[in-house]
């Protein structure tokens, strides 16, 4: 995660737990403020394709920046 620039699936694994733990939240918690089953969160981190379309409003929900995503958005 150099220079805060997410990369790949097993960054932006790493990147959501960071920001779990520094929001104190669960991926449960995180999955009923965004209002979508907890399953969805699971497969975005995982790279499951049902879980592809939420990868962004993961994203956004913690606080992160959209263009530090970049070249892994590309791979997804």
């Amino acid at each position: 995660m150099k220079n805060n620039k997410i990369r790949n699936l097993a960054e932006f694994r790493r990147w959501v737990k960071i920001r779990l733990v520094e929001e104190e939240i669960s991926q449960n918690e995180l999955a009923k403020q965004m209002q979508i089953p907890h399953a969805r969160i699971s497969e975005a981190t995982h790279g499951k394709p049902s879980g592809t379309k939420y990868i962004i409003p993961i994203i956004e929900k913690l606080d992160g920046d959209v263009d530090d995503f970049k070249d892994f958005l590309k791979s997804v």
